[in-house]
């Protein structure tokens, strides 16, 4: 499990490895997650995706679990 505090425009690259699974919540804010756009308490599952590449649209904390 990851956790972050992004201010607006800021971005963070997680190396999830393309065969592993992410499952990311913004508990704040909005982000975008590998450029789909994520509101705070939405949930976004991630798989096939090397790099998750997560940016601020507003101060956020983001919480990720790593799974395999």
């Amino acid at each position: 499990m990851l956790g972050a505090t992004l201010k607006a425009g800021e971005s963070v690259d997680y190396a999830l490895g393309a065969e592993r699974h992410g499952y990311l919540v913004p508990a704040t804010g909005a982000v975008e997650v590998n450029g789909t756009r994520i509101e705070a308490r939405d949930g976004a599952a991630i798989a096939d995706a090397a790099v998750v590449n997560v940016t601020a649209i507003q101060d956020s904390e983001v919480i990720m679990v790593d799974a395999s």
